[in-house]
């Protein structure tokens, strides 16, 4: 019945189908509102077979695609022994306390409850899966991939565990010390240049190639730990991805990619990472030993300064555009609205514009610290 309702957005993407691929978009948006992709991203599906000239391949439905990644190249699983605390596990890892399943509904939903029920958590565990089922990202949209094809790991940082104390109103910086740490793991093992876009997202020209999540999970009267997780986008072909916005190693590559190198250095990056922020107190703007400050290295390193953007907020707030040209010391973005009024933005989603020239906005002249 909900389907009915949407009479004219039905008509529109199935008037110029034949009736086999009708049937075949109402199987698309049948499926795909089944595995708990929203209907409006169903359509879009539809709309992408109607409009692609060779059907047989243009879109396949979840089923479809976790079918043909399985059965198109090898599926290689991770190198349990590299990866786990043991006589084999890698040299850059050893002592580290990292934990692999095959299959979970959420590698961040159980750290965080584990930390919920005090159960005997490691500060900077690391919990990896083959195969996520209930994966979520910001404002809890659906996250799923192929068995075999992405590289997922959650943290859990304990506040109170490293050299100093992590004061609370410093766990948000967990996220762009991942984003970093992600960053430098993927460039050297892939060579790929690899973008961060503000707040939690990487990009490799343009295109989405990964996504952070963070979540804050209270561990007593006044104590604050944080769970934290990234999935890559790994060796899944570029038409399998869910959104035309999405790219994958896999793609850009040509080829595999060893999902087990870069979970190593994911894991050796953030670990190093966070015990260094963790030695200057959790203050942003103090230096890290020979590194810069976190807030200087984010400003630098950031593909979002100097872009116009939409910002997308959440309701009753209304979206708005703008350029973003700096981070305060707390990280959030800071935007120079299209009516000369600036914004301080917390929390939000950011969308990358082209100007109407078609070409990137030019960084120069911004004002950028």
């Amino acid at each position: 019945m909900a389907l009915l309702q949407q009479g004219p957005e039905i008509f529109a993407v199935f008037a110029p189908m034949s009736g086999l691929l009708v049937c075949r978009a109402v199987r698309i948006v049948h499926d795909e509102v089944g595995h708990g992709v929203p209907s409006e991203r169903s359509w879009l599906s539809a709309s992408k077979l109607a409009h692609n000239t060779s059907p047989q391949v243009a879109y396949r439905t979840p089923i479809e695609r976790e079918h043909r990644c399985m059965t198109t190249r090898s599926a290689k699983p991770l190198d349990a022994e590299r990866l786990l605390p043991g006589p084999g596990q890698d040299y850059r890892l050893i002592g580290a306390p990292v934990e692999l399943v095959d299959e979970i509904g959420s590698t961040n939903d159980e750290l965080a409850n584990r930390l919920t029920r005090s159960e005997d958590v490691p500060h900077l565990a690391a919990l990896l899966t083959e195969h996520q089922v209930a994966g979520k990202g910001r404002r809890d949209r659906v996250w799923t991939a192929p068995k075999y094809s992405s590289a997922v790991v959650s943290f859990a940082v304990r506040s109170n565990a490293g050299e100093q104390p992590l004061p609370n109103d410093s766990l948000h910086w967990v996220t762009p010390l991942l984003a970093l740490a992600s960053r430098t793991a993927i460039r050297q093992t892939t060579g790929l240049p690899v973008d961060i876009k503000w707040p939690n997202d990487l990009l490799i020209n343009g295109r989405k190639i990964a996504g952070i999540l963070a979540r804050v999970v209270p561990t007593g009267p006044e104590t604050l730990d944080v769970v934290v997780g990234i999935g890559i986008n790994a060796n899944i072909d570029a038409d399998l991805l869910p959104v035309e916005t999405a790219t994958s190693l896999r793609a850009e590559i040509g080829d595999d990619v060893d999902r087990t190198e870069i979970l190593i250095r994911v894991i050796r990056e953030f670990r190093a990472s966070v015990r260094e922020f963790c030695a200057t107190g959790g203050d942003p703007a103090l230096p890290r030993g020979a590194k810069p400050s976190l807030v200087a290295e984010l400003r630098e390193e950031l593909d979002t300064l100097g872009r116009r953007v939409l910002v997308q907020r959440m309701d009753p707030a209304p979206d708005f555009t703008g350029l973003a040209h700096d981070i305060d010391e707390d990280g959030s973005l800071l935007v120079r609205c299209d009516d000369g009024t600036d914004k301080t933005v917390a929390v939000g989603d950011v969308v990358h514009l082209r100007p109407e020239s078609g070409s990137w906005a030019d960084v120069s002249g911004t004002g950028i610290a």
